[in-house]
């Protein structure tokens, strides 16, 4: 039962003081909006962060006609330069109104400018008119300092001139609907709202079911397919005091702290890595649609979820409820290794930023083939001389010509199925050992006390990017403890491109050091990536004195104490591939190194007969054929003794069985050493 009361007029209404005692249901207060949309009035919403304010006022502005649009210009009042006179035209005239308010005023001295040139040309060439005149030094000294004055004269000109540019009133163009399809909804979300709750963090267009898998991005730039569900539950039991909850439909809230979750988004048209800042959950009873790739991959989401789809070789968003069988879901493809963007992003933001900008040049030329450069400039508001530069082709941002280049080598995109991938990786390899990437980015090089291993990653740098011989490289001489010598490419794009795989940078003492995903993928380049970075760091045993056992065999790298954990776990994937190379290890252990601060982490290699021989059969040594020949010699000499002490256990009647056990000999090895090394009585005699 509705009661109806009567008011004479709205003074007889009582208006509560409270804010929240004047709010109405929904559904009055959406109609309430569409009559103030229909009469073109303003509307004020306010409200907490996530009740659809913003949802509702874009929808009404899509519903207005464009037709009906109009451009809102300020017009400098001369009266008073406080209070701008605001005046409107029609949709799209206002750029052109302000276009040619600007041409007005650059022309505005432009007879002047060309009287004062004169002027200056004929001040300077007056002082040598009047020596040859007058015949006098002292009418071409007067003629020629007044000149000076002029020409003083005219640079003051000049200067005040560009201040007075930048005071003459030109119209500000404050609403622009230049080919606008819809009428403009402005957001004027609290920045601090914003950033207290996360403005995505609401978004009902943005759910996905909690079974679905994603691609995270590991602080190591490894990318693993992780289920939503159980990456949030670990994330919100992490972070439980930051949650943000509400009774309705168990409803949860978070947002991440920097860096925290990195996934595979969409960055201008490719993908990179992209920053997760908020996620929300909640129950859900409704429609869900499920999205199922030709790689029988799934994704569960909500019908007004919008999915990125290739269209035309550009990417375009749509609603789930729009995808149709044979639209291209974007994704990155498992067989490429390094992309465009990746070699842009081993760039500071501002050249990243040029790149951007010259994708959005290319974007509108090619959608408006006849816009000249000036016209292109105004649409992306940048200097017209950027665009012009762009125009004649000239002045292309760093990051793209590096790019170009190893497109004209065929290295970008670097896929899994490059025939160059394996020699790739024995480079990058070495960067991790003895080699690296100098801070400046001024060159990779390769260090070794062997010429012909310097010698070896220079022709192989060479075959990788097709280089002439010494094409910006040079092996120079030099060492502290001795000779060594060191080959130096500077070939930025070179360096580019191993900074885009993982290479370190810099001192590598004073970094974290992570594998490469990539390399971890494949194990043909596993070998090569690892056996170049054995061929620096590993350490090859002699024969002790008392000639019964081999000394160390191990592999050591250097870190300073708070890198500990890290050097560990890089120490321990390496134990892993010795693993599964039937490669057994003891222990890690460190100690301090020659550099001050510094400290050295060792994985000791177990230095059993057996073991030994499966290193050497299994594992490759790159860039050092020295440590491979001194552990064939050492492993060589130590057999011969091993073989002589069981020639005399055998002579003395000890059985093949107990000889074996005092030698700390396995069948396997008695069979090497008496195949391979000659027999016992070669040994005894």
């Amino acid at each position: 039962m509705v009661k109806v009361q009567s008011f004479k007029s709205t003074a007889d209404i009582k208006v509560s003081e409270q804010i929240i005692d004047q709010v109405v249901g929904q559904e009055d207060a959406v109609e309430v909006i569409r009559k103030a949309a229909q009469q073109r009035r303003h509307v004020l919403l306010i409200g907490e962060p996530g009740t659809g304010k913003s949802m509702l006022g874009l929808g009404l502005a899509e519903l207005l006609p464009k037709e009906k649009l109009v451009d809102i210009l300020s017009f400098p009042n001369p009266n008073d330069e406080n209070q701008p006179l605001i005046r409107t035209m029609p949709g799209g005239q206002g750029r052109q109104l302000v276009s040619k308010a600007k041409l007005q005023t650059m022309n505005m001295f432009k007879n002047q400018n060309v009287l004062m040139l004169a002027l200056v040309i004929v001040a300077m060439i007056a002082p040598w008119w009047a020596r040859s005149y007058y015949k006098s030094d002292i009418m071409f000294a007067a003629f020629f300092l007044g000149g000076m004055v002029f020409l003083a004269s005219f640079v003051l000109f000049l200067n005040l001139g560009k201040k007075m540019d930048v005071k003459v009133q030109v119209p500000k163009l404050i609403v622009d609907n230049y080919q606008k399809k819809q009428c403009p909804f402005l957001d004027a979300t609290g920045a601090h709202a914003g950033a207290l709750l996360g403005d995505v963090m609401h978004d009902p267009f943005q759910t996905f079911s909690g079974k679905l898998r994603i691609s995270k991005l590991q602080h190591d730039n490894e990318i693993v397919n992780i289920e939503l569900q159980e990456e949030l539950d670990s994330l919100y039991t992490k972070y439980i005091s930051r949650i943000e909850k509400k009774e309705k439909n168990n409803y949860e809230a978070l947002h991440f702290p920097k860096e925290e979750l990195m996934v595979l988004g969409e960055t201008h048209g490719c993908i990179s890595p992209v920053e997760v800042l908020s996620s929300n959950r909640y129950d859900y009873n409704g429609e869900m649609i499920k999205l199922t790739t030709s790689e029988n991959d799934e994704l569960i989401v909500t019908p007004e979820h919008k999915i990125a789809v290739w269209k035309n070789g550009k990417i375009e968003y749509r609603e789930a409820r729009d995808i149709q069988t044979g639209n291209e879901v974007v994704a990155k493809a498992d067989n490429i290794i390094v992309d465009e963007q990746d070699i842009i992003n081993t760039y500071d933001e501002r050249q990243q930023e040029q790149c951007r900008l010259y994708h959005q040049y290319l974007d509108l030329k090619t959608q408006n083939p006849f816009w000249g450069y000036k016209r292109i400039a105004k649409a992306m508001g940048q200097p017209m001389g950027k665009t012009r530069w762009w125009h004649a082709g000239k002045h292309i941002p760093t990051p793209l010509k590096t790019t170009q280049w190893l497109k004209e080598r065929g290295l970008l995109p670097l896929k899994k199925d490059d025939p160059n991938l394996p020699l790739i990786a024995k480079v990058l390899g070495a960067t991790f050992g003895d080699g690296g990437i100098f801070e400046n980015l001024n060159g990779i090089f390769l260090s070794s006390s062997e010429k012909e291993a310097v010698q070896e990653f220079g022709n192989d740098l060479e075959k990788i990017f097709q280089l002439g011989k010494e094409d910006n490289s040079r092996i120079i001489e030099g060492g502290e403890y001795g000779h060594s010598w060191c080959y130096q490419n500077t070939n930025r794009n070179v360096i580019r491109f191993f900074l885009a795989l993982g290479a370190p940078r810099g001192n590598k003492t004073k970094r974290n050091l992570h594998i490469p995903s990539w390399i971890k993928r494949y194990p043909i380049c596993e070998a090569e990536f690892y056996g170049s970075f054995l061929g620096g760091e590993l350490g090859t045993p002699i024969i002790h004195k008392r000639g019964n056992y081999l000394t160390c065999l191990e592999v050591g790298i250097t870190g300073w104490p708070r890198f500990r954990s890290n050097r560990i776990a890089f120490l321990n994937e390496l134990k892993e591939y010795l693993k599964r190379h039937r490669v057994a290890t003891t222990s890690i252990y460190e100690g301090k190194s020659k550099t001050e601060g510094s400290l050295v982490f060792r994985l000791l290699i177990e230095k059993k007969m057996d073991n030994v021989l499966l290193f050497m059969m299994n594992v490759k040594i790159n860039y050092c054929k020295y440590k491979g020949e001194r552990l064939y010699r050492a492993l060589s000499q130590w057999a011969m003794l091993k073989k002589k002490k069981y020639a005399e256990l055998l002579e003395k009647g000890y059985g093949a069985e107990h000889a074996m056990g005092l030698l700390q000999l396995t069948p396997n090895s008695l069979y090497l050493l008496l195949n391979h090394f000659g027999s016992p009585s070669e040994a005894a005699t």
